[in-house]
């Protein structure tokens, strides 16, 4: 088992997967850091300054929130306190993020969640919007394992919102302990799932999901 790496809940009784997408299916520093230039730009552009003064303003206001949350906030939730409403964020995103030039087909992948369709519902639940979920997925070659994509334009409100997340499961359909959350994000990915009675699964580098087929007993 790798470090920092564990699941909480009964795995038996689970039937649908809900995975995070960023940092989780896949991970690149390069378009990470495009996402971060895209928002300092964004709030730059809002505040009529340079980008090296907006992206002082957004170190500024996720130590703020940081420090106010007790945890990590999400780039969403930073822009939002600079003023930057979510759907403007993702309108940006759309128009000046390319993951084309970053990602490219995971075979790996793309063999783990084939099996894992067999047995499973697969869904995502994200903070990216659809537009970019998809484009990700399809660039990933495994947008057709997924029965739904739970994106931030199902409620406009970014992970963590427990409300958000009962009307994902309510949506789905199934008891709590049906469920398995998967995501590289404690506090954002998993926090609310397990306050609801639902298994989850921390994984702190996409090479950790090799090991989701012995967890849910399809190994020994």
């Amino acid at each position: 088992m790798g470090r920092n790496f564990w699941m909480l809940g009964d795995m038996s009784q689970v039937r649908s997967i809900v995975f995070d997408l960023d940092g989780t299916l896949y991970t690149d520093d390069g378009l990470a850091a495009e996402i971060q230039t895209m928002a300092a730009r964004l709030v730059a552009d809002s505040r009529g300054v340079g980008l090296k003064e907006g992206r002082a303003l957004l170190r500024k206001s996720k130590r703020r929130l940081a420090e106010m949350l007790e945890e990590e906030p999400t780039l969403t939730r930073t822009c939002q306190t600079l003023g930057i409403e979510a759907v403007d964020f993702h309108r940006a995103m759309q128009t000046q993020v390319r993951p084309e030039n970053f990602l490219s087909t995971d075979p790996i992948l793309q063999a783990l969640l084939e099996s894992l369709a067999e047995g499973w519902d697969l869904y995502l639940y994200t903070n990216n919007n659809l537009a970019l979920s998809e484009k990700i997925l399809a660039l990933l070659g495994v947008e057709s394992y997924f029965k739904r994509l739970y994106t931030i334009e199902f409620n406009w409100t970014p992970k963590p919102d427990v409300d958000t997340l009962r009307r994902i499961l309510e949506d789905i359909g199934g008891e709590p302990e049906s469920f398995l959350f998967v995501g590289d994000r404690e506090s954002v990915d998993l926090k609310a799932p397990r306050m609801l009675g639902i298994p989850t699964l921390l994984v702190t580098e996409t090479a950790d999901l090799l090991r989701i087929h012995q967890w849910l007993g399809m190994i020994p």
